[in-house]
């Protein structure tokens, strides 16, 4: 049988051979990576046999050294799918939290670099698609840079890259402001919890929420054994989520595991607790709210009343316009109001009460459930700088009144 490789050349020691193959006109490397399986690595078109030969010396030193990188395609995105299904597989996150994941792998899906493969990805494409989402709100920037993050870092953890490409890639600042933290001032509040006497259905819900901060979906996710009368306690143990479809259902746990948590029944609660469970409808879940027909309370018919409510109460409200075809199919424009204000203000409005009242951060981080208490100072910083100019001014008043 006639020869068709020429100047086979055994490395030594069990590091493969080079040799130069006549069929494809080009050098040949065949050697065992560190799983065993055996690799062979081809000379590039326009590439020299010398620039071929210093790939392969770098070759034998990686798996000599043992920083040899076994070759994968599995993509950034592929990866990142994989780490949320995982954790979805995995009973780690709720349907919600796996809808909002999917719902930021989606903005690495539908660029380039969500078919890049890993092993391949540049730090410079990696920071021209972060600069690409200025755009973007800050807190949704930083959704899409961690997300990145693990990806990447799991991408380690495999053996699938020896250097992080996220390393040095610097997150964007938005171009769109912040949105402030908005609470009811004293006045609106007033205003607010007048109107709010003549709300039937609602009435205990939204005290509640003034008077505790409790997100909304905790209080919908109420049970009445989580009501401890008499060590005048709540159990803040659930919360309402969404399943993939988007649609309202009964949570496992609380948004974050600092969110499960004991607040106190005050006066200001205890009447409208009282008032719920007592006039609650059966259902097999024992939850307090729940609507006649035994379904859950969708967050955004709550949203909607508390919008209404204040309207009625003249309290953040801007004119619209409705346009409707009458019999005739002419079309009408029926002037009204909305409010630009929602629901989850209420929570706000407890933690500026708190913080006016003298309530120290750390003890609010705890009542509203927040990881740490940076996340409390970061999100009410105004209101805590406020509340500082106010106590030096008393600081100030009373060294005057020594003199």
């Amino acid at each position: 049988m006639e020869r068709r490789n020429q100047k086979t050349k055994q490395v030594g020691n069990g590091e493969g051979s080079l040799y130069k193959s006549e069929k494809l006109g080009c050098w040949i490397y065949q050697y065992y990576d560190v799983s065993g399986k055996r690799q062979t690595m081809k000379q590039k078109k326009n590439e020299s046999a010398k620039d071929f030969k210093v790939r392969v010396t770098e070759t034998k030193n990686s798996l000599n050294n043992g920083t040899y990188i076994e070759k994968n395609a599995i993509t950034v995105y592929e990866l990142g799918k994989e780490l949320a299904d995982n954790k979805f597989n995995r009973n780690k996150v709720n349907e919600a939290t796996y809808g909002r994941e999917l719902q930021t792998l989606n903005h690495i899906k539908n660029h380039s670099i969500g078919n890049i493969n890993i092993q391949k990805i540049t730090y410079k494409q990696l920071q021209d698609f972060m600069d690409s989402k200025k755009n973007y709100k800050n807190t949704y920037i930083s959704k899409i840079y961690e997300l990145l993050g693990r990806i990447f870092k799991e991408a380690i953890k495999r053996d699938y890259i020896l250097k992080n490409p996220m390393m040095n890639v610097e997150k964007p600042r938005s171009e769109q402001k912040d949105e402030k933290v908005e609470a009811l001032s004293i006045d609106e509040q007033k205003a607010f919890l007048e109107i709010l006497k003549k709300e039937t259905r609602y009435k205990d819900i939204f005290t509640i929420a003034l008077y505790t901060g409790m997100r909304m979906g905790e209080i919908l996710a109420l049970k009445k054994e989580d009501i401890d009368f008499k060590n005048k306690i709540i159990h803040i143990k659930r919360t309402l989520t969404k399943n993939l479809v988007g649609q309202a259902k009964l949570g496992d746990t609380t948004k974050t595991y600092n969110s499960v948590r004991d607040i106190p029944i005050t006066s200001l609660i205890e009447p409208s607790l009282t008032h719920a469970i007592s006039n609650m409808f059966f259902n097999i879940n024992n939850l307090i709210f729940i609507q006649s027909n035994g379904k859950l309370y969708p967050v955004s018919d709550l949203n909607s009343r508390f919008k209404r409510i204040c309207v009625n109460a003249n309290i953040g409200t801007i004119p619209y316009i409705i346009k409707r075809k009458n019999k005739k199919g002419e079309i009408k424009e029926i002037h009204s109001k909305t409010s630009t204000y929602n629901q989850h203000m209420l929570r706000h409005t407890y933690a500026t009460r708190c913080i006016e009242a003298g309530i120290p951060a750390e003890v609010l981080q705890k009542l509203l459930g927040h990881k740490d208490i940076q996340t409390t100072i970061n999100t009410y910083t105004t209101i805590f700088d406020k509340f500082k100019n106010e106590q030096v001014d008393k600081y100030v008043e009373y060294i005057q009144n020594i003199k």
